[in-house]
Order: C-alpha cells, then sequence, then structure tokens
C-alpha cells in the first residue's frame, strides 16, 4: 500500500516537472499603432559617431514624448549623410512611417 502511494506520487512529480518544461512559441510582439520603435534604428548604427549618436538619441527622445517634428528633422538629418549604407536606410524609412501612422493614430483619438 506504501509502496503503490509512494510511487503515485513519484509519477504524479514526474508529470508535472515535464509539463513545465516546454517553452512558449513566442514571436515578435505585434506593433501597436501609435508607437514608435526605435530599437531597429539603433541596431542598424552600431559604432556611431558621437553626431549620429546625438540624432538617434534625440529621435528616440522625440517619439518618446510624441514630438514627431522634432523626430523627422532629425530623421531627414541621418538620411542626408553620405556613407549610409542600404539597411540604414530601410531602418530610416521604418521609423519614418512608423512615425507617420503614429501621427495619424494621434489624430484618431478623441481629445480629453
Amino acid at each position: 500500500m506504501k509502496a503503490t502511494k509512494y510511487l503515485l506520487m513519484i509519477l504524479t512529480v514526474g508529470v508535472l516537472a515535464l509539463a513545465g518544461c516546454g517553452k512558449p512559441d513566442k514571436g515578435p510582439p505585434p506593433r501597436q499603432p501609435g508607437r514608435v520603435d526605435v530599437t531597429q534604428l539603433q541596431e542598424q548604427f552600431p559604432n556611431p559617431t558621437p553626431e549620429v549618436s546625438a540624432s538617434i538619441e534625440k529621435v528616440r527622445f522625440a517619439c518618446r514624448y510624441r514630438t514627431f517634428d522634432t523626430a523627422q528633422a532629425e530623421l531627414d538629418k541621418l538620411a542626408q549623410l553620405p556613407n549610409i549604407t542600404e539597411p540604414q536606410k530601410k531602418a530610416l524609412d521604418e521609423v519614418v512611417e512608423q512615425i507617420k501612422t503614429a501621427i495619424k493614430a494621434g489624430a484618431a483619438a478623441p481629445t480629453q
């Protein structure tokens, strides 16, 4: 009787341990309209010059506080750099599109 009881307890613990071992299949989180993600932009400039670093930081700050006109001006300055690569251009264009979407989402939101 005791052996059966211990065997069932060990089996139950084993099943519960194995049930918690799987990792959930998570993809990238869905992008929310109205939010601007500048992480990809930061990743495309791994070793930026101080000037580029300051511009990226201004873009990040402006997007955080929803001053999109400042962000767009800084993105335009980054786009005019002479040694910009194609992936960097793509990241800049993506952030510009996100800003346009955020502006539209902000304009569509009711004011309180």
